[in-house]
């Protein structure tokens, strides 16, 4: 498989950007048997327009989503513009499920179907599923990543949520002119792909107070052993009057345990968003099972480093130890808290980016962007399926 990244800080004037995109994108590489294009790009971009222009000027199916920010191997960290790449193959193929805009009670069969009609199209089962995922508040991401593991039979799943500055109304995923605010789509790759994954989250040493989750519904968390969850919260820290908390629960995430969780594996982050101050019930990004420890812990800037620094070496490590294979792309999927809790300092990330993958071939591209959820596996469960995960302020990658 060959990649080539293009990028452009135009953003109103699609025309003119495409043509950027297009003439870097030819002066690169040429098309195999089988090609895709995919993109990251600012919430405030036509991207029905954008998708539009590509397919017609690259002749091939084009997916993407809306982000914050992009991080890119040579262009480094940018707030507003255009990420492209193009990946080709002789020997790997690609389609593409798209769910259409997804409702609560038929999401399943949406996924399940957008998921069989994607497969029949290829040979094999696929290597990996990369998602362009929609945030859709009363609706847990994960549940994407459950009904596609079901439906893949364990495949690995990368990837993570459209967001947009904050404003949490104009993210958007699509595919070719086709535009979602709750719509999913993925892409299936299969043939000679051989994925390799990291996926970190690093914080202070200090626990506070574990405790295990006695009483949930969803994402909704009733009690923390014979407390409701706002009671646990506040023998911990003070809990605002508002009930929007996600912004003052950034730097104090909370970390859980799984009832599967297993001591070889990282355990996952979740995002606290809402408390109910008269049920004190807390509301999640994601399903928060009964039978989960759950604590706080302290997130700061040199945390931030750690982990973006530490999934890097180890998937660098991942990618030496797979012989007779060359890796040509890595994707990013890293959380919007970690963009938040960066500051003035952005540049944090793709510094270390372009630091550790100096050690590989220039020819390796890298390109990501911050979501509001990152989806990762963590492992190989006994059977030898990915063990696929969603996650909140964590740093992943993913090398095919």
């Amino acid at each position: 498989m060959k990649s080539t990244i293009a990028a452009t800080s135009e953003i109103d004037d699609l025309e003119s950007a495409v043509k950027e995109l297009v003439s870097q994108i030819n002066e690169k590489i040429k098309p195999g048997r089988s090609s895709v294009a995919i993109t990251y790009c600012d919430a405030d971009v036509d991207v029905a327009k954008l998708g539009k222009l590509l397919r017609a000027e690259l002749n091939m199916d084009v997916v993407g989503l809306t982000t914050t920010a992009t991080l890119e191997r040579r262009n480094g960290y940018s707030d507003m513009g255009i990420l492209l790449c193009v990946l080709t193959a002789d020997d790997a193929s690609f389609s593409i499920g798209c769910t259409g805009e997804l409702g609560n009670e038929s999401f399943r069969e949406s996924i399940r179907e957008a998921y069989k009609q994607a497969r029949e199209k290829i040979q094999n089962n696929p290597a990996l599923v990369l998602t362009f995922a929609p945030y859709i508040a009363d609706l847990t991401s994960e549940n994407y990543v459950e009904v596609l593991d079901e439906a893949s039979g364990g495949v690995p799943v990368f990837g993570g949520v459209a967001t947009d500055h904050y404003d949490l109304q104009y993210q958007k995923t699509f595919f070719n002119d086709s535009v979602f605010s709750k719509g999913l789509v993925f892409l299936l790759l299969e043939g000679n792909v051989k994925p390799v994954f990291a996926m970190e989250h690093h914080f202070g040493a200090k626990v506070e107070k574990k405790g295990i989750i006695t009483k949930s519904t969803g994402n909704l968390i009733q009690k923390v052993g014979d407390q409701t969850f706002k009671d646990f919260v506040a023998s911990i820290v003070p809990v605002p009057d508002e009930e929007l908390v996600i912004y003052s629960f950034q730097s104090t995430p909370f970390v859980m345990e799984l009832p599967d969780y297993e001591k070889n594996e990282q355990p996952v982050v979740r995002a606290l968003c809402t408390i109910d101050h008269t049920t004190g019930a807390g509301g999640f990004l994601s399903k928060m099972p009964e039978g989960s420890a759950i604590y706080m812990n302290v997130l700061q800037r040199e945390n931030l480093r750690e982990s973006c620094g530490g999934a890097l070496s180890s998937m660098i490590g991942k990618m030496a130890e797979s012989t007779g294979y060359e890796y040509s792309m890595v994707f990013i999927s890293t959380c919007n808290a970690r963009h938040l809790l960066m500051g003035d300092a952005k540049n944090l990330e793709s510094d270390i980016i372009r630091e550790k993958l100096n050690s590989l071939p220039p020819e390796i591209n890298a390109m990501g962007f911050y979501g509001f959820g990152e989806i990762c596996p963590t492992g190989t469960r006994a059977d030898g399926a990915a063990k696929n995960r969603f996650h909140n302020v964590s740093f992943a990658v993913c090398a095919i």
